[in-house]
Order: C-alpha cells, then sequence, then structure tokens
C-alpha cells in the first residue's frame, strides 16, 4: 500500500529533485504517492504546515526552524530534514550590461555601490523572499561586506521570488536576493545584473532542505526513509549533465502539465555544471564546506534577535545545532 505525503513547494529550480522523482516514477517504486503542492509564497508553505494540511516542504532552515519555534501561530517541532539543495542565490541590482561593466571594473565595491544608488537617486529597495530566509541573511552579509547599512541605506521588500521580475521591470524594486533561476533570468532580460551570490558569500550553504510533520512520520513510520531514497536517487539525476535538457523541460512545463512555468533559458543557466553563472544550482548534502551547516544562520538568526536565548534549548533538543 504506498503512503500519501502532500509536499510544498515554490516556483524555484531547486524544486528539481521532487519534480523528477514524480514525473520518472522514482516515488512510486519506493511505495509513495507523493502530490507536489504548488504554493506562491514562503508564507504560505510554513502555513500549509502549520493549519492547511502539508505534510512535508521543500524550505530554506530559517524558516523551518521559526515554524518550529511557533512563529507562525503555533509551535510544530519540525527538525532538520533530508538535505535537497545547497548554493543557487543570487544577488541583482538593477541595470544593463554596460552597468555590469562599470560596477564589475570599480575595485572599490563601496564606491561602485554609491555610484549605482546616486544614477537611481533614491534609497535602493532590495527584494527578498522572505523575512526569514536564507536569501535575507546573505544580502545581509553582502551589504555588510560593502560597508553598507542595511536598515538606514536601503529599504528592503518582502515578495514571492516569482514576482521578482515583473517588481523589477515595473520598478517596485531595484535588486532582489533569490534563488534559481530568477536571477539568471533577470540578467538575461538586460533588467539587472549579478554582483554575488552564494559562492562567494557562504560557500556551499545547505538551502532547501525536505521537512516533515512530526504528526506524518509518526503515522509512517517507514515513510522518511522512502522518501530520502526516492530522492537520493532524483538528486543524482539532476546531478547529471546528461539529465539537463530532459529536467530544464520539466521545470519549464507550465503548472498546470506538471511542471513549474520556470523560463527555460534562465534554468539552463542554473542547471548544476552550467557555467553561464558563477552560482549555479547544486543539489545534495552537505560537502564538507564551513558554509554548509546551520550553525552560520542560527548565529545570524540570534544576531537580528529572532532567537531568544529561552528559544535556544529547544533547537538543541530538535537537533538544529547538528544539521
Amino acid at each position: 500500500m504506498s503512503i500519501s505525503c502532500r509536499i510544498g513547494l515554490l516556483q524555484l529550480a531547486d524544486s528539481a529533485p521532487v519534480l523528477v522523482a514524480r514525473s520518472m516514477g522514482i516515488f512510486t517504486r519506493h511505495g509513495l504517492d507523493v502530490e507536489a503542492v504548488v504554493v506562491p509564497s514562503w508564507a504560505n508553505i510554513a502555513d500549509g504546515l502549520v493549519w492547511n494540511g502539508l505534510d512535508g516542504a521543500l524550505m530554506f532552515p530559517p524558516l523551518a526552524i521559526m515554524t518550529a519555534l511557533g512563529q507562525r501561530g503555533r509551535a510544530i517541532g519540525l527538525r532538520p530534514g533530508f538535505p535537497v539543495s545547497r548554493g543557487g542565490n543570487t544577488i541583482v541590482l538593477r541595470g544593463q550590461k554596460v552597468d555590469h561593466t562599470q560596477w564589475a571594473a570599480h575595485a572599490d565595491k563601496r564606491r561602485a555601490f554609491d555610484n549605482w544608488k546616486n544614477a537611481l537617486g533614491r534609497k535602493p529597495r532590495l527584494g527578498v523572499v522572505h523575512l526569514y530566509s536564507t536569501h535575507y541573511l546573505i544580502l545581509s552579509h553582502f551589504l555588510k561586506n560593502l560597508s553598507v547599512c542595511r536598515d538606514t541605506e536601503t529599504e528592503i521588500v518582502i515578495m514571492p521570488p516569482a514576482r521578482m521580475i515583473q517588481a523589477l521591470a515595473a520598478g517596485e524594486i531595484d535588486g532582489f536576493c533569490a534563488g534559481p533561476p530568477w536571477g539568471a533570468d533577470a540578467q538575461l532580460k538586460d533588467l539587472a545584473f549579478i554582483v554575488a551570490g552564494s559562492a562567494s558569500i557562504a560557500p556551499g550553504h545547505l538551502e532547501k532542505m525536505l521537512v516533515l510533520k512530526e504528526l506524518w512520520k509518526n503515522e509512517h513510520p517507514d515513510g522518511s526513509t522512502r522518501l530520502h531514497a526516492a530522492l537520493t536517487e532524483a538528486i543524482a539525476l539532476c546531478n547529471d549533465p546528461a539529465h539537463a535538457a530532459e529536467i530544464t523541460q520539466l521545470l519549464s512545463r507550465p503548472l498546470n502539465a506538471n511542471g513549474l512555468g520556470l523560463p527555460e533559458e534562465a534554468v539552463k543557466a542554473v542547471m548544476p555544471g552550467s557555467r553561464a553563472i558563477a552560482d549555479a544550482m547544486m543539489f545534495g548534502g552537505q560537502n564538507g564546506q564551513t558554509g554548509a551547516s546551520c550553525g552560520w544562520m542560527i548565529k545570524d538568526m540570534q544576531n537580528e534577535g529572532w532567537l531568544p536565548s529561552a528559544m535556544l534549548e529547544t533547537l538543541r533538543t530538535l537537533g538544529w545545532y547538528d544539521c
């Protein structure tokens, strides 16, 4: 008898292993009936786990941690999940190829940022996909490395990743930090240029993991093992350049055709092994690099004031210091 599981995810290229395992029959072979529930925003993912019937989700550790601790309405005790992707996030700033050339040629990146900001004529509005995100933490590191005060010299705007391109084109934001393929898409459309990403700020950092509700795991004692085995197979396919074209087509299919409706050329640019951009996706678990664990995220979250000391013991009990 197959085990049913509803997994929430967004329109992001690093959701590929779930789509691949579903479309290629890998879940079925492992006795799983997985429904991939594509939702508009990360808030929907968190609320889906807490209130709306998701059994699991692909999500980044900061949001999983804050959801586990009850910051979405009630604590649900999420534990660290199965690592699915690393890196892949990119930071882009409004501008065309000539602006990119000027940025790259300037040795003093603080001066380059000031020149870019002055050309805008206003405080830059920079988009991130959620407050409790790796993207917010990575963007904060980027700005700090430039000696730019995030809170006084920029305005941070929260919006779903799939809205970033439209918002950039409409002038609602002047740049963003988002997951693949949206940074590549902005650059390919000549709306913005990539200035940094995961490879330069937090090499090999854990990005998405499959987290599962304790209730579902208790009801299906071998469900996690089956899911992990299926995703391990799918990740191997996603990392194999021989399957890149097939997976690109899958991700580019419309939502109503069991795809994600992603821009095909941008997906090609971010597939593992692609040299089109510096921060292509990486699938799988930790790779021994210092940025690959959750420790730096927890430290940053403490510095942001999100994790009072009273919550830290709960994190240790749930295993977040060991992921």
